[in-house]
């Protein structure tokens, strides 16, 4: 069994028929997918041209077909692996579809999830204040995206968070625009996040930035 993740260009009213047509559609991919297609495999090559198949985080290979694509992700890799698949489809301009959950990702759309995997669409300043006010050590960050920009907060050791203190990240579109700071209550993380959403930039300017180097 692997974890699947379904992704293509454009909307879909039923993203579960839409993702299921893929699954038993065969022929030549769309230039759409050509660029998100690239910029995977140069992160994650195909199995089999992986150089260490057993390292690879892929169950199968990549079944492209039309305006979209399956991909199949070991279960072990499937956090990472995801993420990436996120940042390159918003970079795409590509819906991805998650069938395990039912979690669809679009790309123009503001998105609010947390850790234990709950999810609002385009939620409201009070939608999003109730749901970072469900923050928790096990419940430890959550993430607002809107196209390939986002802003994320987190506590606790997985997000290397001293104690009592949030890390506050942002990303500005491309990956070498990411930023990093620590705010030390809630409040000062539901002004960011409303911030964010209300698309007032304004928000960034009352925080002290440092650029993230992931080399």
């Amino acid at each position: 069994m692997s974890y699947d993740l379904g992704v293509w260009a454009g909307d879909a009213e039923d993203p579960q028929a839409r993702y299921a047509s893929l699954c038993d559609s065969s022929g030549s991919a769309a230039p759409e997918l050509d660029g998100f297609y690239r910029d995977l495999t140069a992160k994650y090559p195909e199995l089999h041209e992986a150089e260490d198949p057993e390292e690879s985080p892929w169950n199968a290979a990549i079944e492209r077909s039309g305006d979209g694509a399956v991909l199949a992700i070991h279960h072990s890799r499937a956090v990472a692996v995801t993420r990436v698949v996120l940042d390159l489809a918003r970079k795409h301009g590509l819906t991805v579809f998650n069938p395990q959950t039912g979690e669809v990702h679009r790309p123009s759309v503001l998105d609010l999830t947390m850790c234990d995997g709950s999810r609002v669409e385009n939620p409201d300043a009070a939608g999003i204040k109730a749901t970072l006010g469900r923050l928790s050590a096990k419940n430890w960050y959550a993430v607002l995206e809107r196209g390939d920009h986002y802003v994320q907060i987190g506590q606790g050791k997985f997000a290397a968070a001293p104690r009592g203190k949030f890390a506050l990240e942002r990303r500005d579109g491309s990956p070498e625009r990411h930023y990093r700071t620590e705010v030390g209550s809630l409040a000062e993380v539901v002004t960011a996040f409303t911030g964010f959403a209300a698309q007032d930039s304004s928000w960034v300017e009352g925080f002290e930035w440092e650029k993230v180097d992931f080399s």
